[in-house]
């Protein structure tokens, strides 16, 4: 008698190895961040003055007036002299004037003279010493040029008080006066006068116009 027949089944069974950290893929990059969500639109604000400039007529900018500058109106002031300028005709020649100049005896206090080469000169001090002359009102700005190039670069203009000596009035006034332009301890102690030297020679007149002399020394007074 036979027996019976078993079938076995065979179960066939995978094994995966286990994996290697060494050899498995990075992990994926993380989700980048949503993106911002943008801004409203601006809003355009009319330019009023675009909306002038298109209301304007088309010949505008032709047709804009021009601005009439009045020139500045000169004030006449008194100049104190010394020296040569208080002789009317020394005066009238430089000035060109048709008429004799009209000069009156004044002083003014604090200053003293004393000699550059030939010429007289004005220095500061002592106070309360005084000092003799004539004054005269110059007019024009041009005149005021005029005797700043007549007494040379040796000389500057300067703020002073007049007093008239006579019984005209004003009494007193407020004028300018032509002072020394160096340095006034070298000129006292009669030594070489190196500020005046750089003065003169950082401005040579290389003709005899007025208008040189305005280019080359301004007046701030």
């Amino acid at each position: 008698m036979s027996s019976p027949s078993k079938t076995i089944d065979t179960l066939y069974v995978t094994t995966v190895p286990p994996s290697d950290p060494l050899q498995s893929p990075p992990p994926p990059p993380p989700l980048p961040p949503p993106l911002p969500t943008p801004p409203p639109p601006m809003r355009h604000r009319p330019s009023h003055f675009l909306a002038q400039l298109q209301s304007a007529p088309k010949d505008y900018l032709s047709t804009i007036p021009k601005i009439q500058r009045q020139a500045p109106v000169y004030e006449p002031v008194y100049y104190f002299f010394y020296g040569t300028l208080t002789q009317p005709e020394t005066l009238k020649r430089i000035l060109d004037l048709k008429e004799e100049p009209v000069l009156r005896q004044a002083q003014i206090v604090g200053y003293s003279l004393a000699k550059w080469g030939d010429y007289l000169t004005l220095l500061d001090g002592p106070p309360g010493n005084v000092v003799s002359g004539h004054a005269y009102m110059v007019r024009s700005s041009d005149d005021e040029w005029k005797l700043a190039y007549y007494e040379t670069l040796a000389y500057k203009p300067a703020p002073c008080r007049i007093t008239f000596t006579g019984d005209a009035q004003p009494a007193r006034v407020s004028g300018r006066t032509f002072m020394y332009a160096g340095d006034a301890a070298a000129l006292r102690e009669k030594r070489f006068d190196h500020t005046l030297w750089m003065r003169q020679m950082s401005h040579r007149p290389t003709s005899n116009s007025v208008e040189e002399i305005k280019s080359t020394w301004p007046c701030d007074l």
